[in-house]
């Protein structure tokens, strides 16, 4: 027989074996929680840091159009960080800007709004409308076929009676079937999406994409989206503008457009150092291309107030984008938002 002393020491070990083991559980759980606790902080705080990066885009985008206000292209200054930044703003735009500060990275786009074509001014009279709405539908890719029953249905959706045209729609023959029922604006547009809404208008119109039409095999086209806008005086900034906006303007092909973006970019000088030279003014536009349409001064603008500025911060593997519109006051040097818009 065992000694009852042996016994007793060989379970109190079987004891002491199973407490170790659960402690080390406990532990290794603790461990595991406090690990994965320092990770979401990590996170968090990255996040936080390149949020206030993103915002403190906008205010480096308010300093640089206050400093494009007053900067001149002979201007030279080694120690001023920015100043190359505000002779490219004064010039057009900015686009891709990037910069290291505290333990993130800045990137920048300043764009002026009116680089794109204002929807709700594209001409005083309806036949002017239909006539700039054809152009931007042709540039986004949109078959003609579709283009009576977008261009009418904009045009009941924006006029004040509640008349129908032909292939248009109104309150009462149209939206109050839907499910569920509106009513039509009959009014300007508050922003490009909200072509949504309007009869025959959808994502891909906008978007770009695969178009599907009834009976019709799908086809791929552009959209029109980045063509379009609400804000500014309905003249286009074509010292920012795209080929594809420019190309919406009367008497724009791919020829001249071409010969635009070229004149305002420049040259490269004797020392190997690119001088741009953006258009002063319309008339300015037409001097420098005398072939092109004389017309076209008065869709044509060189200096803007209201900007599109996309600011991205990125600190590590995390980053935030604020994106707003907003106009730019020289008098005060403060920027209005008019629309904002944050994202991961």
């Amino acid at each position: 027989m065992r000694h009852p002393a042996k016994r007793a020491s060989g379970s109190a070990l079987i004891v002491v074996l199973w407490v170790m083991g659960l402690l080390s559980v406990l532990i290794a759980s603790f461990a595991f929680d406090a690990h994965v606790e320092a990770r979401i902080i990590g996170y968090y705080r990255r996040r936080t840091k390149a949020e206030y990066l993103s915002r403190s885009g906008l205010e480096v985008a308010r300093m640089l159009m206050a400093k494009s206000r007053k900067v001149s292209e002979d201007d030279e200054d080694a120690e001023d960080l920015w100043l190359e930044d505000a002779k490219r703003l004064k010039k057009g735009k900015i686009s891709g800007l990037k910069r290291e500060l505290s333990e993130g990275i800045i990137k920048l786009d300043i764009i002026p709004e009116p680089a794109r074509r204002n929807i709700n001014s594209l001409g005083g009279t309806p036949d002017l409308i239909v006539e700039n709405l054809e152009r931007i539908l042709e540039v986004g890719g949109i078959p003609e076929d579709l283009w009576p029953e977008l261009i009418e249905s904009f045009l009941d959706w924006t006029d004040k009676d509640g008349v129908p045209r032909f292939d248009g729609a109104e309150t009462e023959d149209y939206y109050e079937t839907l499910e569920p029922p509106y009513q039509a604006k009959n009014g300007p547009l508050d922003t490009v999406g909200e072509l949504l809404l309007i009869k025959g208008w959808n994502r891909t119109i906008l978007d770009g994409g695969e178009l599907k039409m009834d009976g019709i095999e799908g086809i791929m086209i552009s959209g029109i989206g980045d063509l379009l806008t609400t804000y500014g005086s309905g003249k286009v900034n074509v010292n920012a503008a795209s080929p594809r906006v420019l190309k919406t303007l009367p008497g724009v092909d791919d020829l001249v457009a071409g010969a635009i973006i070229e004149e305002r970019e420049g040259f490269i000088a004797d020392d190997g150092k690119k001088e741009e030279t953006p258009f002063k003014n319309a008339q300015d536009l037409i001097n420098r291309l005398p072939d092109m349409n004389a017309a076209l001064k008065d869709y044509v603008e060189t200096d803007s107030s209201v900007y599109r500025i996309t600011s991205v911060g990125e600190v590590s593997d995390v980053s935030r984008e604020v994106w707003c519109i907003a106009e730019f006051d020289a008098g005060k040097s403060e920027l209005r938002i008019k629309r904002w818009r944050e994202e991961d």
